[in-house]
């Protein structure tokens, strides 16, 4: 596909596949309020669609730890506060429901543009103790540095 504007060519931009892993433990990634970059952006881009897989049981230190995941502007821009151990090993991580082993595309989970990176936070004031998700993201670049990567 071509698109023309005021005279210039502009090309689709082929479609981009990245996959970032994290380990959640209580003195890391799943310590209550931590932050943690799943992908960095630069310039502008079009996430197409954004899938998190629970590859192992999310586990609570005490209390009900919670999970989003989002920018560093809107925390929960693509899933919102969610119970970490509602998350399950061999399904994946929605909006809706977490204990899914296959699921459609929510609103919130594809075609979001992008100028910031993607993160992970823990929230609730508890902690996540162990687990594991790999978080797969689709993409397109929409300027001419538009570039997703694992972070």
């Amino acid at each position: 596909m071509v698109v023309y504007v005021d005279g210039e060519t502009f090309g689709l931009q082929p479609l981009r596949h990245a996959t970032k892993t994290i380990t959640f433990t209580a003195g890391g990634a799943g310590l209550n309020a931590a932050v943690t970059d799943v992908f960095t952006v630069t310039g502008e881009v079009e996430v197409i669609a954004l899938v998190p897989f629970c590859v192992t049981s999310l586990e609570q230190d005490a209390g009900t730890p919670k999970l989003m995941l989002g920018t560093p502007t809107d925390p929960d821009l693509f899933i919102n506060l969610t119970t970490a151990t509602l998350i399950d090993a061999g399904n994946f991580w929605t909006w809706a429901n977490p204990s899914f082993p296959m699921f459609l595309l929510a609103d919130r989970l594809k075609e979001a543009v992008l100028s910031e990176k993607i993160v992970c936070e823990v929230g609730n004031t508890n902690n996540i103790s162990a687990g594991v998700i790999r978080f797969d993201v689709y993409w397109r670049a929409l300027s001419s540095d538009g570039a997703l990567a694992p972070a």
